[in-house]
């Protein structure tokens, strides 16, 4: 009886082991009477159908997509799916559309000795992984090889972008928190940004600076042709401690110009931009960014006196657009800098006004699905009264469509609500912007 128990063990556990490789290496069994494992299974999305008819006129800005900020393998597929995977469709779609640049993010995490204190300086700057958030990963060398050779065989430019992460999300995934982890993230980044001595900052800039100037190396040797050097999703503010900060920002971009001969990219808040201010931090004392070779800034919604009433029409959404383009390029006049902007409208009811929505997190979707009803229309109206909107615009030199996510990839089929998020793969913004990048 033991011996039969021992063979049923051991016949379970290379069971188990075949599984758990043909998981990791995607090895699928021939089709046969057996289940066949999900990762094996073909999942069909349909295009969303919309005549919408458009009216272009050729642009006289520089045409980007900005590819969705993840990178390895993800949600949607329970895990299965990886994103190296889809890069040749994904560019693909980049080619036809005819822009000339694709952007991809780069990720980087603060690991601390110890306990999370965002008051310590006891942390090092390290490579993002799967198993902390289970979704990013920091690019491998053959990454940025596979990423840089697909794009220039198609004839686009490359930049690289960087998510740092000093807030820990993965805490809350692994904990099983029941709660919004939108709400618990943005607190902690709240509490993250409410001070930094001038010690933090000075250990803060030579840890970032060691860190760019080593992808510097990395992304020369690919040829990569643009490089941020900004980290965006949660990055440090310096309030009180501008004037250091813009000192330190000039040595950082001199650093990775030493190793990286393509185009330096850096972006702004687009509130302290245009106003002198965000979040106490005063951008008048900043002008570092004259330095780089391109200056961006990213537009989800309009606020202020540019927002329109609730759900507005086609009209009333470009008035508001219009007005901040047009605030935007005399700013940039003002400065002597010619500005990029990156456009990511989300698809649901008001958006153009609410902004940001977190689609991503499943533990919220009920209330998700009660705020927010999905608006095709909406986005790709955005995007129409943006076109229209940038065609007079002669300080603002490049349009950034965001984002072109990595699958085709719809819920209810998979848990992250994409219907609602600012990604225009297969729904009708992609068909505005396309004929819109197309027109000559």
């Amino acid at each position: 009886m033991k011996k039969l128990i021992k063979i049923l063990l051991v016949i379970i556990s290379i069971i188990i082991l075949c599984l758990i490789t043909s998981f990791f290496f995607k090895i699928c069994p021939p089709k046969g009477p057996w289940p066949t494992p999900p990762w094996c299974e073909e999942i069909k999305f349909e295009r969303v159908k919309f005549d919408l008819q458009v009216k272009t006129s050729p642009l006289p800005q520089i045409k980007a997509v900005n590819m969705a900020d993840t990178w390895g393998r993800n949600y949607n597929f329970g895990m299965f799916e990886n994103t190296r995977d889809n890069i040749d469709s994904s560019f693909d779609i980049v080619k036809e559309m005819e822009a000339e640049e694709v952007y991809v993010h780069d990720f980087h995490r603060a690991l601390y000795d110890g306990e999370e204190d965002f008051k310590s300086l006891n942390y090092k700057i390290v490579n993002e992984i799967f198993l902390n958030d289970m979704r990013d990963e920091s690019f491998s060398e053959y990454d940025v090889e596979k990423l840089t050779k697909e794009a220039h065989e198609r004839g686009l430019k490359i930049g690289i972008k960087h998510n740092m992460a000093f807030v820990n999300i993965g805490k809350y995934i692994t904990e099983g928190l029941t709660g919004k982890i939108e709400g618990s993230v943005q607190k902690d980044y709240q509490d993250f940004n409410s001070s930094h001595s001038e010690e933090w900052i000075k250990d803060y800039f030579s840890k970032w600076q060691g860190r760019m100037v080593e992808r510097a190396k990395l992304y020369q040797k690919y040829n990569v042709d643009i490089m941020s050097i900004t980290p965006s999703w949660m990055s440090p503010t310096f309030a009180g401690n501008e004037e250091l900060a813009n000192t330190l920002w000039k040595d950082l971009i001199s650093a990775v110009r030493k190793e990286f001969s393509g185009k330096i990219h850096v972006e702004l808040s687009v509130y302290g931009f245009l106003s002198g201010f965000d979040e106490k931090e005063n951008y008048n004392k900043y002008d570092y960014y004259k330095n780089a070779d391109i200056v961006e800034t990213r537009i989800y919604s309009l606020w202020g006196e540019y927002k329109t009433r609730n759900n507005p029409d086609f009209p009333e959404m470009k008035f508001g657009i219009n007005k901040l383009l047009s605030d935007l390029d005399v700013r940039s006049k003002n400065e002597g800098i010619k500005l990029s902007v990156f456009f990511a409208p989300f698809s649901y009811q008001n958006a153009i006004n609410d902004g940001i929505v977190e689609f991503l997190d499943v533990n919220n979707q009920k209330t998700i699905e009660t705020v927010s009803k999905v608006d095709y229309n909406h986005q790709a109206s955005a995007y129409q009264a943006l076109f229209e909107s940038l065609i007079t615009k002669n300080n603002l030199e490049r349009i950034v469509a965001s984002s072109l996510v990595w699958d085709d990839a719809m819920d209810p089929l998979v848990k992250p609500k994409i219907s609602i998020s600012s990604s225009f793969r297969n729904k009708p913004a992609e068909d505005v912007i396309t004929k819109w990048f197309l027109a000559k």
